[in-house]
């Protein structure tokens, strides 16, 4: 028997989704997949089974427990994407978590960052506009993830009623997980909250960048088999990242109020899509 995924975080990237998946991962009745990142649901829905075989080799022996539960942090700006989950399972339901547009751009730049991914500051990156070094990337862009309005009307195009909008700070606080739990189908359990902030200050910045090398990873995909590759990256990944955060950039509040104000016109068509108000964005 195929596993189909009964939900799917599938954004916004630098929201929580990852701390929601994991805090979800503790549910009796949840089998959250280990892959920190579905991406096959980007490319086609017929190679989920080879997928699934390939990167989850552990699901074959709970073939009847719990509902699965998998994470695209990018899923929610692609029709496409949205359309191979609904493909795979027609009753598929789906999470996004939106954060405010700036703050999420700037926690994607530290992430970048860490990542050997940028190495500009935040004022000239986000003023450019694209991430560096992140070719490989669907979603190239600092504001492409923090314009919400046609991505919402995506997911609700898609997915109606089996769609799921939950703010970054209730899921930071974990005062929306009765909601999640209820909209799952999940009987109620206390879960213990984790905070996965996968941005850490970085020991080497070169380290970093030379992992994050095109030019490298095409000689390591040629000559090392996947699991092989993305274990040795979390090992580098782990050895490089000390246990601080990275310093908080500040960024001048002239800058900062120009950026808010270029995403006020998709706010408030977030807020029509949505059928509720977000002042907490437009500050």
């Amino acid at each position: 028997m195929v596993r189909l995924p009964h939900t799917v975080i599938v954004g916004a990237q630098k929201a929580a989704t990852t701390g929601l998946h994991r805090t979800l991962a503790a549910h009796p009745d949840v089998l959250a997949l280990r892959s920190s990142e579905v991406g096959v649901l980007h490319r086609r829905a017929d190679e989920w089974e080879s997928w699934l075989r390939a990167k989850e080799p552990w699901l074959s022996d709970r073939p009847e427990q719990g509902i699965l539960v998998a994470k695209l942090a990018t899923a929610m700006y692609f029709s496409d994407t949205l359309g191979h989950i609904r493909t795979l399972n027609e009753r598929a339901r789906v999470i996004a978590v939106l954060r405010h547009p700036v703050d999420r751009m700037l926690s994607l730049h530290r992430y970048a960052v860490q990542r050997g991914l940028e190495t500009r500051s935040a004022v000239s990156a986000l003023s450019s506009d694209v991430v560096e070094r992140a070719d490989h990337w669907r979603l190239r862009t600092y504001s492409g993830g923090s314009s919400y309005a046609a991505a919402v009307d995506l997911v609700l195009s898609t997915f109606g009623g089996d769609a799921l909008f939950v703010d970054y700070a209730d899921v930071h606080s974990g005062v929306c997980l009765p909601t999640v739990q209820e909209f799952m189908g999940l009987p109620p359990h206390r879960i213990q909250l984790v905070r996965a902030n996968e941005s850490h200050e970085p020991r080497s910045l070169a380290l970093a960048r030379t992992a994050a090398s095109p030019r490298l990873q095409h000689v390591a995909r040629s000559a090392l088999p996947a699991r092989w590759r993305a274990g040795i990256l979390r090992t580098v990944e782990r050895w490089n990242s000390t246990s601080r955060s990275p310093r908080q950039e500040s960024i001048p509040a002239g800058f900062r109020n120009e950026l808010i104000e270029r995403h006020l016109v998709d706010v408030v068509a977030a807020e029509k899509v949505l059928g509720r108000e977000l002042p907490q964005w437009r500050t």
